[in-house]
């Protein structure tokens, strides 16, 4: 019994170390690397830093709260702000109610959580990236998401919900399993529920596109949100697109591994032009502009890096008839030389 409890104890002190490091703004890529191994590595590492991050959440609604307040005002400015942080280690660890705490303790821990949660947990938490910017989020579960550049994504948790919204652009979900409060992706108008996977969610130009990695994601429509029999599950390798309509087509098989572009290159087997330019405008310094529609749904095969984009439109020409047109604002006009089929398809070489 007593190993077990050490072993308990363990695991429970990992978990709170690894919330500290990642409250403190200053976790590094390694530090990532190796709280996501830490949690991967056991069941039970992801339901204690779950556990403790809750606790931590509970305790930023009583530190806004006006009780919360008076405690917070009360806080002797001469405590250290690492004394702080051993009593909620302490008092988080043996889960005692608040009435229990020593009222020091109360007012230690209000006061460094309302100083360290500066969002509201009502309100959403915002991330947003800027062009070519990649930014990668640990969520209060543990769980970590990718956010490609140009891209908008909004975090609410409830208490028996995880609930995020991609408002714009792509990311990559590495989900932190939990049955007990299953994690929703809310994309255009489409619902994506999952209990512990990886997957893609790509918004684009005329819809979405959910591709998984590992695990499984069930899929729902806003049009068939009340029609069980319209919802879709996908497994690993698996991919499907959406629109305000429905779904677009079948589960089929990914052809590109799903979260790939997190190498910082962009790869495409038969893509439409248009897809392919929205997501190269997002690493772009400059606007791309296809000037003729005949242009969108050109289907193209190409794979380029997010910093060679340039290179990319410069060898254009050689591939297509077409005139790439650099204006002095920076932006970039592609321009056909002749009408192309909408059937046309298009191999392009990579670009290194």
């Amino acid at each position: 019994m007593n190993t077990l409890n050490n072993k308990h104890n363990q695991i429970e002190k990992a978990a709170h170390e690894w919330l500290m490091t990642i409250m403190s703004d200053k976790a590094t890529d390694a530090d990532i690397e190796a709280f996501v191994a830490w949690r991967d590595k056991n069941p039970e590492h992801g339901e204690a830093y779950a556990g403790i991050s809750q606790i931590w959440n509970e305790l930023g609604v009583l530190a806004r709260s006006p009780q919360g307040e008076n405690l917070r005002l009360s806080v002797d400015e001469r405590v250290q702000k690492e004394n702080i942080f051993t009593v909620f280690i302490q008092a988080a660890k043996q889960r005692l109610s608040l009435p229990q705490y020593a009222l020091a303790s109360v007012t230690a821990i209000v006061g460094i959580v309302f100083f360290m949660q500066q969002t509201p947990t009502f309100t959403p938490e915002v991330y947003q990236t800027t062009t070519s910017e990649v930014q990668e989020i640990i969520l209060a579960d543990g769980s970590i998401v990718t956010l490609g550049a140009m891209s908008r994504l909004e975090v609410l948790y409830t208490d028996d919900r995880r609930n995020v919204s991609l408002r714009q652009g792509q990311a990559f979900f590495d989900v932190a399993k939990n049955p007990e409060k299953p994690f929703y992706v809310k994309a255009q108008d489409t619902t994506i529920r999952v209990l512990g996977t990886k997957f893609d969610v790509h918004l684009r130009p005329q819809d979405m596109t959910v591709g998984v990695l590992e695990g499984r994601v069930q899929v729902t429509p806003k049009k068939f949100e009340t029609e069980t029999s319209y919802t879709k599950v996908l497994g690993a390798g698996q991919i499907i697109s959406t629109a305000k309509s429905g779904f677009t087509n079948d589960i089929t098989i990914a052809q590109i591994k799903p979260g790939a572009w997190r190498g910082g290159r962009l790869a495409y087997k038969e893509e439409t032009f248009a897809n392919i330019i929205a997501d190269a405008n997002r690493y772009y310094s400059g606007h791309i502009l296809l000037e003729d529609d005949s242009l969108a749904d050109v289907h193209v095969t190409t794979s380029f890096d997010v910093d060679q984009i340039d290179v990319f439109l410069k060898n254009l020409p050689e591939i297509f008839e077409v005139d790439v047109v650099y204006l002095y604002s920076g932006n970039v006009i592609i321009k056909p030389l002749r009408k192309q089929k909408n059937s046309q398809n298009a191999d392009l070489i990579s670009y290194k």
